[in-house]
């Protein structure tokens, strides 16, 4: 672990998530949760020794390593996630921060008693800057992978399979078919400076100036962005498939989402999957998620989490 790491002895372990700090962007406001979860520790009696006239010495040392070994160790790891957007990661009515990402975040870390996880929630952009100097050891977003993420941090093994849309106004010819990018090419869009899908569009202009995709960011909501497109604003956005089927079913827009072709997905995500990300150095605790989130994938509890906020199971597989 690295140094923002913080070690102590405890007798009783309690995983406390706490979640601090203000959403910026999507509506967001202060988000305050805690959750406790009691974890049995394990009892270890040192064997006696042979030699009866042992030193004051020895038996204090023996004592302590002894206690060292029954209390166990524990690490805080300190987790960030932007609070958008829903169902991966929100704050709900009662102002506790939920999500698909949340709890299968926690699920895992529930079978990670060595571990007391903490998430906080900030703006997207500080989600990275905290990783780049360790504040945090944990990017909770349902981050796709791409070669400048992998330049700069690790990622455990996928949480999610993912696929994408572009979501057009029914009465948009557009709609019928996006079969690569130039079928997007002066269109307007809207999206948020620095995910995967905003990277992908910025790398087609680059490519092709003379015809690109008109881009206006914003840090408005999912469901604000879609209403846009519905009422003509904008062309299309894009989104990823699993989001979209949750707004549609509890909104009803008027608008179509169109499944998008290998190539255009290729480009927007390297790898069908979203991940956690994890700040460099920290390849153990990558091992120990990874070994946990096999658990929680096999025994059916991420299926569950993902019927819940789906309808349907995005559980990656592992055959």
């Amino acid at each position: 672990m690295k140094r923002k790491f913080v070690k102590r002895l405890a007798a009783g372990i309690f995983a406390t998530v706490l979640m601090a700090g203000a959403l910026t962007g999507c509506g967001s406001k202060a988000v305050e949760n805690t959750v406790a979860q009691d974890e049995a520790v394990e009892e270890t009696t040192a064997p006696e020794t042979a030699e009866p006239e042992a030193s004051t010495e020895d038996t204090g040392e023996a004592q302590t390593d002894e206690a060292a070994i029954a209390e166990g160790e524990v690490t805080t790891v300190y987790a960030a996630t932007g609070g958008s957007p829903k169902p991966f990661t929100f704050v709900n009515d009662s102002n506790e921060l939920t999500g698909h990402n949340i709890e299968l975040t926690k699920a895992v870390f529930d079978k990670l008693p060595q571990y007391k996880l903490e998430i906080e929630v900030t703006d997207f952009a500080s989600i990275f800057a905290g990783l780049d100097s360790d504040r945090y050891q944990i990017g909770v977003n349902n981050f796709a992978k791409n070669e400048q993420r992998k330049e700069k941090y690790l990622f455990t093994d996928p949480i999610f399979a993912n696929e994408y849309v572009a979501i057009f106004a029914k009465d948009n010819k557009k709609a019928e078919t996006i079969e690569s990018w130039d079928d997007l090419a002066g269109l307007k869009t809207i999206s948020q400076a620095g995910i995967n899908i905003t990277t992908a569009l910025e790398n087609y202009n680059t490519a092709n100036p003379d015809n690109p995709i008109v881009i206006e960011y914003s840090e408005s909501d999912l469901v604000l962005q879609i209403q846009d497109v519905e009422a003509g604003k904008y062309d299309f956005v894009l989104m990823d498939k699993p989001m979209f089927e949750y707004y549609q079913n509890e909104f009803n827009f008027n608008v179509t989402g169109i499944t998008i072709s290998n190539d255009v997905s290729k480009d927007l995500m390297e790898e069908p999957y979203s991940y956690l990300i994890v700040s460099a150095g920290n390849d153990q605790l990558v091992d120990d998620i990874n070994k946990a989130l096999k658990e929680v994938i096999e025994e059916g509890i991420s299926k569950e989490i993902n019927e819940k906020w789906f309808g349907s199971d995005y559980s990656p597989s592992y055959e």
